[in-house]
């Protein structure tokens, strides 16, 4: 797995395309669908972690994929326990693909960081 970590409209889609040879046909959008076999990539696991407690289930489908994820760990604390507890669930959920993947990328401002 790669995985690529930036914060919202950072770049890391262009990046993404552009590093792994990717095309937008190659890119399963986890914001509007599920998880299917066949994709290069899936973006926005965020949205996937917000409708699926067990998002971790999905790693080995991601194994052989770029996974791009937002960072939602700066700003401000927001003030519903809800939220709150969703954000913790996925930074866990972050931590464990970090772990599983090859390579980890953040990019800011369209710039990449290679962390891992």
């Amino acid at each position: 797995m790669e995985l690529v970590i930036g914060g919202a409209f950072q770049g890391k889609l262009a990046y993404a395309l552009e590093t792994y040879g990717l095309t937008e046909s190659d890119v399963c959008d986890l914001a509007v669908c599920d998880p299917a076999p066949g994709y290069r990539c899936y973006r926005h696991l965020e949205a996937l972690s917000r409708r699926e407690p067990d998002a971790e289930r999905y790693l080995p489908l991601f194994e052989n994929a770029v996974v791009i994820a937002r960072q939602v760990n700066g700003g401000i604390v927001p003030m519903d326990g809800e939220e709150r507890a969703w954000r913790e669930r996925y930074g866990l959920l972050l931590q464990k693909f970090a772990r599983n993947a090859a390579h980890v990328t953040r990019i800011f401002c369209g710039l990449s960081e290679e962390l891992k």
